[in-house]
């Protein structure tokens, strides 16, 4: 069967949504390429660039059936509609006609292993090589929507996880904006003794399981629809990787379900946030433990106040 491939430059606030709506018309898959721009006149036509902070590109196909057409009028009317209800700048629509290749073989092209330091890996399933046993690896199945650790507010969290996760004992993890689970899957493999993964996108808890009982963790974690308020008692640690909004809402529940000598890492922060974020930590009785910035991107790591001294 023949395919069109389908791309929307959209901003990154809005991406889930508009992923959402491109499975409801039949898209096979959706991947999400952070940080990027749509160029269409180039034979490859997404690049990634600091530039394009706040957007992404989302990638779908269409079987070439006569569907085909209503599906991208559809698609048109309804980004159009979107930009306008969300005072959205206009979304970058562009398609054209896959031959003789089958859709879902392009994750092989742009997932890729990914090793966190020298703790932790992250890889598709097609990759079936032995790994030493000292590196903890996380294997995650392309879904229709998810995180695979090569943006930044995702693979700093990862960085710290592997940096102080192995030297607590058995730490109980909360992962709010929990995505395709990488977060929680990876502290389980890193030596935590249970996660709870939150999340308001339906389809991404699917996903979330579905890597769950790849890993053979489906029994030390449960993933749940919602945010925080569906958890019940204290964590270890708290990792949020969500939009500036929600975060700052946050900060405070969730200073009252960190464990006395927890932490909280928090990302999806740009730099020019990061004085918001440092202050609401304040006024919850957290402080600031460690940072980590890449491409305009911060992750930040707080604990009770007074929690380090001795």
């Amino acid at each position: 069967m023949q395919w069109w491939e389908i791309y929307v430059q959209s901003p990154e606030s809005l991406s889930e949504i508009v992923s959402e709506y491109l499975v409801q018309l039949g898209s096979s898959a959706v991947v999400v390429h952070e940080m990027a721009e749509l160029r269409p006149q180039d034979d490859v036509c997404i690049i990634t660039t600091p530039e394009a902070v706040g957007w992404v590109v989302l990638q779908g196909a269409f079987p070439a059936d006569e569907s085909l057409h209503i599906h991208i009028e559809s698609l048109q009317y309804w980004l159009q509609q979107l930009a306008r209800r969300n005072a959205s700048p206009p979304f970058a629509l562009s398609y054209r006609l896959l031959q003789h290749t089958d859709y879902l073989t392009q994750w092989q092209h742009f997932f890729q292993p990914l090793l966190i330091g020298e703790r932790l890996l992250i890889r598709p399933p097609w990759e079936t090589d032995a790994v030493d046993p000292d590196i903890a690896c996380v294997t995650l199945e392309p879904g229709l929507a998810f995180g695979t650790g090569t943006h930044p507010t995702t693979y700093r969290c990862l960085e710290l996880l592997t940096e102080h996760l192995p030297a607590m004992r058995g730490p109980h993890v909360l992962d709010v904006g929990c995505g395709s689970g990488i977060l929680s899957l990876a502290a389980l493999k890193l030596g935590a003794r249970a996660a709870v993964g939150v999340d308001i996108d339906n389809q991404a808890i699917a996903v979330a399981r579905r890597n769950a009982e790849f890993n053979d963790l489906q029994h030390c974690v449960r993933f749940a629809h919602g945010s925080w308020d569906v958890t019940e008692g204290l964590f270890d640690i708290i990792m949020a990787n969500i939009y500036l909004g929600p975060l700052l809402q946050m900060i405070p529940p969730l200073a009252q379900r960190l464990a006395p000598y927890g932490f909280l890492l928090v990302s999806g922060i740009l730099e020019t946030q990061e004085e918001a974020v440092v202050q609401a930590f304040g006024a919850a009785g957290l402080c600031l433990r460690q940072r980590a910035a890449e491409d305009a991107w911060v992750t930040l790591m707080a604990e009770h106040a007074g929690a380090g001294e001795t």
